[in-house]
């Protein structure tokens, strides 16, 4: 498409949407009631019910089509105002031991054999590719940062994809579209909706996996797992200060890695901070629709704050979340053998959604304004990739979405971690 007709595009579409009045407070209110009402609880439905549950109800509103028509048109002009993705060009020169580590502590990123996941639906890749609220409810793992293998490395910078610029025979990666029993998972057992508390089970899930797939080595193949969950468990706590208080959600993080340590051998172990689910309250001005999911299901209580003391009683939850993960992993209780670490990657505790002109490139995100979008996706893959080469505790807290990828060096070409940082 010819510059001169993009911008007339653009400029159409601006004009379309524009003429559109953006709905008041009181109607969106009444709408995230009218949706909260229709969505059944936690407790009795599970989370991709319920967001089913959601995206019917909001498109059952009476003004939804008038919303959904507004955020279309705002979205096609991102996409309009931009250029096509570009290839990814790679620049580190990845190779493998010339035999097998037997120290994680001397293990270079292409002798990773296995990768495998765990985690709730950012790593399901719920929603990645949605076009609609209704490709909210499609799962991309594919396309999932930590654990995605599509399209092709060139393509999309997922974990996965980066090291199979070297690694061509990795194996665990997801595929396709599908839920965690699909074939297409592969090892990724993170499921949408899933908290703290259920990491224990997708523990036990991965090991019985990883043990009865042919395709694993079990005893031999380097595994490199990623960890990352909490953002559900600060979205509800609200409702339950108890059930989602610091010292739960550490006390399950914990035994969810003391299976992993007593039960997977030669497995170098990713553990995500949790992202800055503060952001929401901004992020949910993305569109009325955004506002309304947010508000109905997704993330009420920090999206929709009562006051300014609830509002920082959820940010220094979320400090106490990252404060606790940082000091179990720093007791070194996961270093006791040679073949075996945890390592804190906290590229996302200080993130910012990316920005042009000063507002919020929603680009990046799923129709919802909270999932990733491929975009999204990608970032994080390659702020997750820069955070293993980083020394610990020399690690960056943001993620650089126009940054370039850090490579392995002379003097560094092992993935990072407690003991060969010193």
């Amino acid at each position: 498409m010819s510059t001169v007709l993009s911008l007339l595009l653009l400029v159409g579409i601006s004009a379309v949407a524009s003429s559109f009045s953006q709905p008041s407070k009181a109607e969106i209110h009444s709408a995230i009631e009218y949706v909260s009402s229709r969505v059944s609880d936690r407790s009795t439905t599970d989370w991709s019910s319920r967001l089913l549950q959601a995206v019917t109800a909001v498109q059952s509103h009476p003004v939804y089509h008038r919303w959904a028509v507004q955020d279309q048109m705002v979205r096609a002009s991102r996409r309009s105002s931009r250029q096509s993705t570009p290839k990814i060009d790679f620049p580190c020169d990845l190779q493998r031991s010339t035999e097998p580590p037997t120290s994680v502590h001397r293990l270079r990123p292409a002798d990773i054999d296995v990768v495998a996941a765990m985690g709730d639906s950012l790593t399901a890749g719920s929603g990645a590719r949605a076009t609609g609220i209704v490709g909210l409810l499609i799962e991309y793992r594919g396309y999932a940062w930590s654990i995605g293998g599509e399209p092709t490395p060139e393509q999309h910078s997922t974990l996965p994809n980066i090291i199979r610029h070297k690694q061509t025979n990795l194996y665990g990666y997801s595929t396709g579209n599908g839920n965690v029993i699909s074939s297409v998972a592969r090892l990724n057992v993170a499921e949408p909706g899933k908290l703290a508390a259920d990491m224990p089970k997708q523990a036990e899930s991965l090991v019985r996996k990883l043990k009865s797939d042919s395709n694993v080595d079990f005893n031999n193949d380097w595994k490199l797992i990623t960890l990352f969950v909490g953002g559900n468990d600060i979205c509800d706590y609200c409702k339950d200060k108890e059930m989602f208080s610091p010292e739960n959600y550490i006390r399950h993080i914990r035994n969810a890695l003391d299976y992993l340590h007593d039960n997977v051998p030669r497995a170098f172990v990713n553990v995500v901070e949790v992202l800055d689910v503060t952001l929401v309250k901004e992020l949910k001005d993305g569109s009325p629709t955004c506002s309304v999911l947010l508000g109905s299901m997704l993330c009420k209580c920090p999206a929709f704050p009562e006051s300014e003391e609830q509002e920082q009683e959820i940010a220094n939850l979320q400090k106490d979340y990252q404060r606790l993960l940082n000091e179990l992993i720093d007791s070194g209780r996961y270093d006791t053998r040679d073949d075996f670490t945890v390592v804190n990657q906290p590229f996302l505790r200080d993130s910012q959604p990316p920005r042009i002109n000063g507002e919020i490139d929603f680009d990046f995100f799923a129709p919802d304004c909270f999932h990733f979008g491929v975009r999204g996706h990608s970032a994080a893959g390659k702020g997750l990739w820069n955070n293993m080469l980083e020394p610990v505790g020399q690690k960056t807290t943001n993620w650089d979405p126009a940054g370039s990828f850090s490579c392995p060096t002379q003097e560094r070409p092992y993935l990072m971690t407690s003991k060969n940082s010193v």
